[in-house]
């Protein structure tokens, strides 16, 4: 296995995301789920100005020879609630800890920063990642509806 780097990425360098945000949008798109056409609308730099607008956030990477193959990031309110909104790994880095190092990292930060509660939300037909989730304690509390 190649040297992998976790590494928190600046705000500044959110257009470092830019490639990795694509591969995240069509592995979504191609789940077809009812919210699959969202994700094509994002780009790092709404990305970031979204984070912007959170009381804290942070972005993790995985890097290998300096390319980006995965990353997570997670935003605090102004409650102390978390919500993590990513966890994305690319299909050839997919199986080798990548996530379970993102997300140790990004679980580290939310616990330093002393939040209520950690929220996340899994993509329909993205159902395979619950268990992983709850590897790490997290319990799934319900099913969201929308109607457009």
């Amino acid at each position: 296995m190649e040297d992998i780097t976790i590494r928190e990425l600046p705000i500044e360098k959110y257009h470092e995301l830019e490639n990795i945000l694509e591969q995240q949008q069509l592995y979504h798109y191609h789940l077809n789920g009812p919210y699959s056409d969202r994700f094509l609308e994002i780009n790092a730099e709404k990305f970031k100005c979204y984070m912007e607008k959170k009381p804290a956030f942070i972005t993790y990477i995985a890097e290998v020879n300096y390319q980006i193959i995965g990353f997570t990031s997670a935003n605090i309110n102004h409650h102390k609630e978390a919500f993590i909104e990513d966890l994305f790994v690319t299909e050839n880095f997919r199986k080798q800890q990548i996530g379970h190092k993102l997300f140790r990292s990004v679980l580290t930060w939310l616990e330093k920063q002393n939040v209520k509660s950690i929220e996340l939300h899994v993509s329909t037909g993205n159902e395979k990642v619950i268990p992983f989730y709850e590897n790490f304690g997290f319990k799934l509390t319900g099913y969201s509806l929308e109607k457009r």
